[in-house]
């Protein structure tokens, strides 16, 4: 009963892959139920680029070390 054959195998990684596909269809979806053109199926081109999950970080020379860019600063 508990033995392993080659169809419990199978079955079993059919259950595996139907879980996988399952979750990446249902689970992207849900994530980006706001964004109707995109579907859940990668990024959207249309929406435009996204803002980076880095911070713009610079050069300061006096303190020898990288400082946060500060975006609303006027550019020497």
């Amino acid at each position: 009963m508990f033995g392993f054959s080659l169809s419990k195998l199978l079955v079993l990684a059919l259950i595996i892959a139907a879980v996988m596909i399952g979750y990446r269809l249902f689970g992207r979806g849900a994530s980006n139920a706001g964004n109707q053109t995109g579907g859940g199926r990668g990024k959207d081109s249309a929406s435009g680029p996204t803002a980076p999950d880095a911070v713009d970080t610079e050069y300061d020379a006096e303190t020898d070390t990288y400082v946060v860019r500060d975006r609303d600063a006027k550019p020497d």
